[in-house]
């Protein structure tokens, strides 16, 4: 009797070991797998290591700053996202995916498009099409803005927003009334006002030193009033039925028509040939030219400033945008992108990590208009660093940062995009973005104008040529030495044919070969308009 009861005890006692050794075990295995990024009362959150790459226009933040502290803790990660110069972005990322150092994510400039898609044959990037009908940021971006990023039917990239309103072009409109012209509305009426800019002293101080048009090396700003002229916008067709180039169209001879005329009577920048962006921009702001470009965005309140001490009566008014040869009068619609994100593909493997990742990119693209910028809004106010800590409001409840960027005090300064997506119901707010008063108008003149015309979206956003990658450089070189000669008088206009066929026999004829290719496979036949 005692011997079957101590070896019945020895069998529990077996038992109960095996049962907590089996425990054991599983929790270790719970602890070691990749959860859920929302996981049950029972589970434990995995905490990822998110590794990532991305330019940036002057100093990056201090690793390891009061803001990258706060991005870690609110979602339980080991986020870093390395900001390398600009000047020096392509270079260092091309030795990382060489190396096999790619990190998690890369975030590029609009420009590196052609890097993109061939590292994108290569299968370096993450396909992103399941994920999209995840995300409710992802299902906002427009099938249109999907196009640049789709290689072999697969999206291995995200846009970032940028606005899809045009530029157009800005007229001293206190000179406009001294000399009792109207606004122009064509081409012909700007010439006469250049030109009355140069001859008939707009500003009043008995000084020959006012002339039209700032222009700049690379006849820049282009001064297209519409796609029709645009060197960018693929609108115009050859003989054969195919799009062409914007630089070797008859809209661009007409506009360069135009500038040689002015150019004649001294009434654009006598030394545009050589002279650099920041000189073209002192040209207006200092009050000598009477005509220059404007954006809904990225203008310098600095240069209006330096403009309104100068000459404080300034006024402006802003060009809308004149009527075609063909009848077409409206504006062209911007890429709607300025960077977009990609994904290593060696996260294939590793699903919630992806989901975690997008989870973040997707926080950093809220959009907050000024309705919503209260240190209530617990999101904004994260955001940007707390009030009176990362930052304040103004009058107009605009956010004021109180810190510089190299205290790292803000989260935003260490997401890999920070760039807010504004929908297409949303109020971008544009001229917020300043506090001069003028500036503030103007911009909201432009703004009132996109509303006011349709947009044209070219059928070549996002096309890569393989031809174009190799020569299109320097063939668009020859086409603005070529056409600047033509504005100075060094060649004649009736020679623009010519000009073209060297274009075409120079490997222009293929680049828009492969150009039109893409387009028909993407059943671009007509020009769109919205």
């Amino acid at each position: 009797m005692k011997f079957k009861k101590l070896t019945m005890l020895v069998v529990i006692l077996l038992l109960v070991f095996m049962t907590a050794c089996s425990s054991s075990k599983d929790n270790n295995a719970a602890t070691n797998k990749n959860t859920s990024t929302a996981p049950g009362p029972d589970k434990v959150e995995e905490k990822y290591k998110i590794t990532g790459a991305t330019y940036i226009f002057g100093n990056p933040p201090p690793s390891g700053g009061r803001g990258q502290q706060m991005l870690n803790e609110k979602f339980n990660v080991d986020y870093f996202a390395e900001k390398i110069p600009s000047e020096n972005f392509v270079e260092k990322i091309t030795a990382m995916v060489a190396g096999g150092n790619m990190p998690d994510q890369i975030s590029f400039r609009a420009a590196n498009i052609e890097l993109f898609n061939r590292w994108a044959k290569q299968q370096a990037f993450l396909p992103l099409n399941e994920y999209i009908q995840e995300f409710d940021y992802l299902k906002e971006i427009p099938d249109e803005l999907w196009l640049p990023f789709t290689v072999g039917g697969k999206i291995y990239g995200i846009p970032t927003w940028s606005p899809v309103e045009s530029q157009s072009f800005i007229v001293r409109k206190d000179w406009l009334d001294h000399l009792g012209l109207p606004v122009p509305t064509s081409y012909e009426e700007l010439k006469q006002v250049a030109i009355a800019f140069t001859k008939n002293d707009p500003d009043g101080n008995s000084k020959n030193d006012t002339y039209g048009l700032a222009i700049g090396q690379d006849i820049n700003p282009s001064y297209a009033m519409g796609p029709y002229w645009q060197n960018d916008t693929w609108y115009h067709k050859d003989a054969d039925g195919n799009f062409i180039p914007g630089m070797i169209s008859e809209g661009r001879k007409e506009l360069i028509q135009f500038f040689a005329d002015l150019y004649k009577e001294k009434a654009l920048t006598s030394d545009f040939a050589v002279v650099n962006w920041a000189d073209t921009n002192n040209e207006f702001y200092s009050s000598k030219a009477g005509v220059f470009l404007i954006a809904v965005r990225g203008m310098s309140q600095d240069y209006m400033d330096a403009l309104q001490k100068i000459d404080p009566s300034a006024e402006f008014v802003v060009l809308e945008p004149f009527e075609a040869t063909d009848g077409s009068k409206g504006l062209t619609a911007g890429p709607g992108y300025s960077r977009f994100l990609a994904l290593n593909a060696k996260l294939a493997d590793d699903p919630d990590k992806v989901r975690k990742m997008l989870e973040i990119h997707g926080f950093s693209r809220q959009y907050y208009p000024t309705s919503t910028t209260t240190s209530a809004n617990e999101d904004f106010d994260w955001y940007y660093g707390n009030e009176g800590v990362g930052y304040k409001l103004d009058e107009n409840n605009v956010r004021v940062p109180l810190t510089e960027p190299g205290s790292g005090t803000e989260p935003f300064l260490y997401f890999i995009d920070s760039t807010a997506w504004v929908g297409a119901e949303d109020d971008a707010e544009f001229p917020l973005a300043y506090t001069n008063s003028k500036l503030r108008e103007a911009t909201q003149q432009l703004v009132d104008i996109n509303k006011s015309y349709k947009l044209y979206y070219p059928p070549s956003v996002g096309i890569i040529s393989a031809a174009e990658t190799e020569s299109g450089a320097e063939l668009n070189t020859y086409l603005i030495n070529e056409q600047t000669k033509m504005i100075t008088g060094n060649r004649s206009i009736d020679e623009w044919d010519a000009m073209v066929q060297e274009y075409l026999k120079r490997g222009g004829s293929k680049i828009i070969e492969e150009y039109n290719t893409v387009i028909k496979e993407r059943g671009y036949t007509e020009h769109i308009w919205k």
